[in-house]
């Protein structure tokens, strides 16, 4: 009798157990579930309703830069139409604390001198701001650079878009004129000599008309 006894508790422990652990399985992918919904609801790169934005959600090629209106450090608000104005823009995200960076400011200073206005351009990102003690150095080392091209202080978008995959600095990339990043993503500095070679052979690969 006992044994019967016995034999039925253990049954009913093992039923137990089996019927919690289905429970919990069941809520792992529920919520699991709901991750995925909230993250495929977030991502910037899903085009729903009047979201225009395609290509990849990694900053790397094909991935279109998101929308954005950023103050440049004169206070003039640019935005994606800068891209249009050229075949090719050059963006360099530096930061006020870089010695690299800051070292091939003056170089990166004479190459829009070295291509026709309407097939080059650059844009900086002080990825280091907004600060205002930044922007007040970022400022004064574009004056002593001889920087004219335009730097912007990064808005939400460019925060948490175009810089979430950027995790050293200097780091460059090249966009066309619809916005849409063409070729490698580059990182370290360069000579103004290796940085014409780049800039030729990519206004070279870009498609005749572009």
């Amino acid at each position: 009798m006992n044994r019967t006894r016995m034999h039925k508790n253990g049954t009913s422990k093992l039923t137990l157990l089996i019927v919690a652990l289905v429970i919990i399985l069941v809520a792992v992918i529920v919520v699991s579930a709901l991750q995925d919904a909230r993250k495929s609801a977030a991502d910037p790169g899903t085009t729903t309703g009047t979201d225009t934005a395609t290509g990849p959600g990694t900053l790397g090629t094909g991935y279109v830069v998101r929308p954005f209106s950023a103050s440049d450090l004169r206070g003039h608000i640019i935005d994606n139409t800068f891209f249009a104005k050229q075949r090719l823009t050059m963006v360099n995200v530096w930061g006020t604390f870089c010695g690299p960076c800051i070292r091939e400011m003056p170089d990166l200073a004479q190459l829009p001198g070295e291509f026709p206005a309407t097939d080059f351009a650059i844009l900086g990102v002080i990825a280091d701001t907004p600060d205002t003690a930044n922007e007040a150095t970022a400022r004064q080392l574009t004056s002593s650079t001889g920087v004219t091209y335009t730097n912007v202080i990064p808005d939400r978008s460019i925060s948490t878009e175009m810089l979430a995959d950027v995790s050293v600095v200097p780091t460059t990339f090249f966009v066309d004129r619809t916005g849409k990043v063409v070729g490698q993503v580059l990182t370290g500095s360069r000579s103004k000599t290796e940085w014409m070679t780049v800039i030729q052979g990519m206004l070279a690969s870009l498609p005749t008309g572009s």
